[in-house]
């Protein structure tokens, strides 16, 4: 009779406790995308522990724990694994958007400040003229009584408003003002809270409601913090497939997702895995300034900019400093040119492809711009003037040093923020400022680190005072990088 009475238990669990409701209960706490993977991902477990032999996760060394490959190893009674994924993607340009404006935009002042150099250069060489003696009867130049280009009410002009009255000898050097703010790039998804937070709290509330139905199902709940392939679980769950950039890419809503699994004692009807429709396409592999995408669905991330940027403690190679950017932390290169994340998913899909799994060919019309999130822990925070204080001591409002490194009163975002702005924190400010963010995983001389192969990068002679402080830093990774970038400034 017990025994039963125990398989009767477990019939009216399973129940009660369906793949397809357990996935609606994850869907109303308000995750993106639900679905059950097998335990059995032997394959892809496999091609991990492939790819941390052959040391392509740097000195990731938790990568290499035996557990990963094995989850019975985590939970020995699991037996499927819920997989969700949460939309992090606040509406505002991808890095390569405004990478492309910013050139744009450079060329465009580049061009002004050369008119402007040769029109003064022109004056002098007017009043030259009209100061030298000349012959008797000789008629002295005037200029032209039309307004000049670029000047309105006797007053200079940029795109950006007056400049000043006063004729600037641009031969010999350019006005600080006069050139735009060169800014830094914080990866999409350290924008704002930390995500592992967010995902946690959804993830036990999900936990919950399992045991509240069946409290003595057995869970383990990670998100990318545990000794657990997410990504591989995710792939056989039909939330998306794995693309060529190595992230889960969904159909609808792009690649901009996190992802949380919980394992369980539940036998659970496994989802469909969903096909692979990056095609013929290859624009990650193509932009990925670093080559860290060393093959189609494989990411050597000892290249990886968000691997030197954030996961390294040491010294960033030589050989792809410069190629690093204006990126301090993280990057979204492969994630931004990637179809999916546009308004052209369509055109990586092949034909062939959709027709071999009995599936019409998509209608371009079908396809909607990715996912963009209303959670507004995801969208970009604002670091507050009183934790922001800059570097010299002077508070938040005053101005500092005379190399331009201060704060303002009504503080600053994290999207595509002044890169003068970021260097002004404070050991003690980035750890109340990023208490709650990603960003602290960096920790401060990291920071340090990529604020000054960032200033290297950007040709900005203002940087130089900050960066001869650095040189002097207590942190020996923080002086190399700071000499490397006055040598790269000092040769430009």
């Amino acid at each position: 009779m017990l025994g039963w009475n125990l398989v009767f238990g477990r019939v009216m669990i399973q129940a009660m406790l369906s793949g397809r409701t357990i996935k609606e209960r994850a869907l109303g706490l308000g995750f993106d995308l639900a679905g059950i993977a097998p335990l059995d991902v032997c394959k892809d477990l496999e091609f991990s522990r492939r790819w941390v032999e052959k040391g392509f996760n740097g000195e990731m060394r938790y990568l290499e724990n035996p557990k990963r490959f094995d989850p019975h190893l985590v939970l020995p009674s699991a037996k499927s694994v819920i997989c969700v994924g949460l939309v992090y993607n606040a509406p505002l340009p991808y890095s390569t958007e405004v990478e492309r404006n910013r050139s744009q935009e450079s060329g465009v002042r580049s061009r002004e400040l050369e008119s402007r150099r040769q029109k003064a250069e022109g004056r002098r060489q007017d009043e030259h003229e009209i100061r030298r003696p000349r012959p008797e009867g000789t008629a002295v130049p005037t200029r032209s009584s039309e307004p000049e280009a670029g000047v309105r009410d006797g007053q200079r002009t940029t795109d950006n408003g007056p400049v000043s009255s006063f004729d600037f000898p641009f031969s010999i050097f350019h006005f600080p003002f006069s050139a735009p703010t060169a800014r830094a790039w914080i990866s999409r998804y350290a924008w704002g809270r930390d995500y592992h937070e967010i995902m946690r709290a959804k993830l036990e509330q999900l936990r919950a409601a399992i045991n509240e139905s069946a409290p003595e199902v057995e869970t383990r709940v990670y998100v990318d913090t545990g000794p657990v392939v997410e990504r591989a679980f995710a792939r056989l769950s039909g939330i998306g497939w794995m693309g060529k950039n190595t992230c889960i890419i969904n159909q609808e809503k792009g690649s901009w997702l996190f992802l949380g699994v919980i394992l369980c004692s539940l036998e659970l009807a496994p989802d469909l895995p969903a096909p692979d429709r990056c095609g013929s396409c290859t624009a990650c592999l193509e932009a990925c300034p670093t080559g860290a995408l060393v093959e189609p669905y494989a990411m050597d991330a000892s290249r990886c900019i968000s691997y030197l940027t954030i996961e390294l403690r040491g010294s960033i190679p030589n050989e792809f400093r410069s190629k690093v950017g204006s990126n301090v932390f993280g990057c979204d290169i492969c994630q931004d040119v990637c179809p999916w994340n546009s308004s052209r998913q369509s055109s990586v899909v092949s034909y062939q492809q959709t027709q071999s799994q009995h599936e019409r060919p998509l209608d371009p019309r079908e396809v909607a711009r990715p996912a963009t999130t209303a959670i507004q822990d995801f969208h970009p925070i604002i670091v507050e003037p009183d934790h922001a204080r800059v570097s010299d001591g002077a508070t938040s409002g005053q101005q500092a040093t005379d190399d331009g490194q201060r704060t303002t009163d009504s503080g600053f975002s994290l999207f595509n923020p002044p890169l003068e702005t970021l260097a002004s924190i404070t050991e003690e400010a980035f750890r109340l400022s990023f208490a709650h963010s990603p960003i602290k995983r960096a920790k401060y001389p990291g920071w340090l680190r990529n604020l000054a192969v960032a200033m290297g990068n950007s040709s900005d002679q203002r940087f130089v005072p900050w960066l001869e402080r650095m040189a002097r830093h207590p942190d020996p990774t923080v002086r190399e990088h700071a000499a490397w970038a006055l040598e790269r400034l000092r040769g430009e």
